[in-house]
């Protein structure tokens, strides 16, 4: 709620809810407000996506700054109530720890990692491009690794009567492994994904009839894999391209000259041979041809005196 229409909706969703739910309960709403200030919390800080610019999330870096929010949208609110919960002298400081913050903090997180993305998928927020599909694949590769290798060892060790500390310890190295794991194939993916993007960029200025920015194609090709390579004979073929555009730019701005002389020609025999203009000049022949009997007539008048 909070990521789709903004961190106050997403607050009072939260929060609303909470109380909600102690109400069915037959607690009361008010019971515990500063749980449901933390629950407010919850859907407040993923609503800040839209001004960190994660709201919709078409790249790595815009999917790392989701995953950020949730993971402090699982975390701060509760290290609030908890806090409250200590300081009130309710509960002591292990009961805090591990009764309350980690079994929520990690239980949260898990399903706010697996559940946010897809269902910002479904409400088109997520746009599906391959820097997406890379990172989406070693995300949920990796979490099902993590999942699988931390219940086997929860499984393996419940004969041994594994204390509730050592449960929630085992899960907190496994959620910090998993934040570790999530930042490296991020950075990963980046660096996989980046000379596509790159090229992609590139194929596009260069649809667009701009040459001028395919400067990082160079840095590309000079990679020693597929990549470069593509990379080397898409900007050879740019700059032969750009090459016979100026030729062909040169050819068109000389045959124009041409042209425009042709046209020239072309507009000024349409004059001289047209009918008003042999009048004129048969006006002016005549008006020639009488200055000259008047002048000889009058050799005194001024010339262009008698016109």
């Amino acid at each position: 709620m909070g990521i789709i229409y903004g961190p106050l909706p997403g607050f009072v969703c939260g929060g609303l809810g909470d109380m909600l739910g102690y109400t069915i309960s037959g607690k009361g709403p008010f019971i515990a407000i500063h749980w449901s200030i933390a629950n407010g919390l919850v859907g407040f800080i993923p609503g800040l996506a839209r001004y960190f610019g994660a709201r919709s999330v078409d790249s790595i870096i815009s999917f790392v700054k989701l995953l950020i929010l949730l993971l402090l949208a699982s975390s701060l609110p509760f290290i609030f109530a908890t806090g409250v919960e200590f300081w009130l002298g309710r509960i002591s400081f292990h009961q805090a720890l591990f009764a309350f913050f980690l079994p929520i903090f990690i239980t949260d997180t898990l399903w706010a990692l697996m559940l946010i993305p897809p269902l910002m998928q479904a409400c088109k927020l997520l746009v599906v491009r391959i820097e997406i599909r890379t990172i989406l694949a070693i995300y949920y590769l990796l979490i099902a690794t993590i999942m699988v290798t931390w219940l086997s060892g929860v499984i393996i060790t419940m004969h041994e009567k594994l204390r509730i500390e050592e449960l929630y310890t085992l899960g907190i190295i496994t959620l910090i492994i998993l934040i570790v794991g999530i930042a490296v194939s991020a950075v990963s993916s980046k660096k996989i994904t980046a000379p596509l993007v790159s090229l992609t960029n590139a194929a596009r200025h260069i649809a667009d009839g701009n040459y001028s920015d395919v400067e990082e194609l160079s840095s590309i090709s000079s990679r020693q894999d597929e990549l470069g390579t593509l990379a080397s004979v898409f900007l050879k073929m740019t700059q032969a391209v750009a090459k016979r555009e100026q030729d062909l730019q040169k050819e068109l701005t000389v045959l124009k000259i041409k042209i425009d002389h042709n046209q020239q020609s072309s507009d000024l025999k349409k004059i001289t041979g047209s009918n008003y203009f042999k009048l004129l000049k048969k006006k002016a022949h005549n008006l020639r041809q009488q200055n000259k009997i008047d002048y000889a007539q009058h050799p005194t008048t001024p010339k262009g005196e008698g016109i």
